[in-house]
């Protein structure tokens, strides 16, 4: 395990931080065409370990956090809701045109009645803000949790060029426009750098620093899963720019303590994805993709999430 990257022992570098954005909707146009790096790259285990990551971005946004405290029951609920997410991610890589279809429609339907004072879900930015905080999320678990360089997407410039490009058909194949997403790396990092600059001058207070604090110490997970938090807690807290740390309440990511738990948790999960044999990961690839297409046919048959 020689190779495990030295970066993420270093102390965490201050990320920019997200812009909160208008509501206005461009015009829609065609969404960016399927590609293989995106689907290669969810098919890679730690893209997916950067999710609690995402969501506390996300909730960064007073409009995504008032959507989701007014609508959503993922606290209640979370298990359900990162299934769907899932489900969501993998037809839009790895399903037939009518298997994304039928879900992008029943999450349109669904966004259609999630709007109030100062939200609406299918507002085109909000949607943009939510792909780039998955981005960025993934690059960071394939990174830290991966093997490093040598994981999808980092290999070469080129390659997170590609896949950032590619990403923003999470995003495109809902209401945002194709034209909206970033055309490079150069372009996504200026957006990025500009959306969480705008966070952390205007802080993080009212519905989005409790939803974020709820989420991280108050979720109704069943008890055998409790253990997760604590890990979530421990890695977010290294991840999470200083503003935001403090604003969910998390600890100082460089003490002793939770120094040590990060190192912990990064050379297990990191070991573990080393020393997984590549076709068991085919095997658990395969299973998601599977299950992915029992979730359609349910809304194919009952015209709503039966997950």
């Amino acid at each position: 395990m020689s190779s495990l990257p030295t970066l993420i022992l270093s102390k965490q570098s201050r990320l920019p931080k997200p812009s909160l954005p208008s509501l206005s909707t461009p015009k829609q146009t065609s969404p960016i065409p399927p590609s293989r790096l995106l689907a290669i790259a969810c098919e890679d285990l730690p893209t997916w370990t950067g999710g609690p990551y995402a969501i506390l971005l996300q909730l960064a946004s007073p409009s995504i956090a008032l959507g989701s405290c007014a609508h959503s029951r993922f606290i209640a609920d979370p298990i359900s809701r990162f299934l769907r997410t899932a489900v969501f991610v993998l037809a839009v890589t790895h399903g037939t045109p009518e298997q994304t279809r039928a879900v992008c429609d029943v999450i349109t339907r669904q966004h259609s009645h999630v709007r109030g004072k100062g939200y609406d879900a299918r507002d085109v930015h909000l949607q943009k803000w939510t792909a780039a905080t998955l981005f960025v999320a993934s690059r960071r678990g394939r990174m830290v949790f991966g093997e490093g360089m040598k994981s999808v997407g980092l290999r070469t410039r080129g390659e997170m060029e590609g896949l950032c490009v590619e990403w923003g058909r999470l995003a495109s194949v809902l209401d945002m426009p194709g034209e909206m997403w970033p055309g490079g790396l150069d372009e996504f990092e200026e957006y990025w750098e500009g959306e969480m600059g705008r966070i952390e001058r205007e802080g993080v207070e009212g519905v989005s620093r409790e939803m974020g604090r709820v989420l991280l110490f108050g979720m109704g997970l069943p008890w055998w899963l409790r253990w997760v938090m604590v890990v979530v807690r421990v890695v977010v807290a290294r991840w999470l720019p200083q503003g935001l740390r403090r604003a969910y309440g998390l600890a100082d990511p460089m003490g002793w303590g939770m120094w040590l738990g990060y190192a912990v948790v990064v050379w297990i999960l990191w070991g573990a994805n080393w020393a997984m044999p590549k076709f068991v990961k085919r095997m658990i690839a395969r299973g998601m993709v599977e299950y992915m297409a029992r979730a359609v046919e349910g809304i194919q048959r009952t015209g709503t999430w039966t997950i």
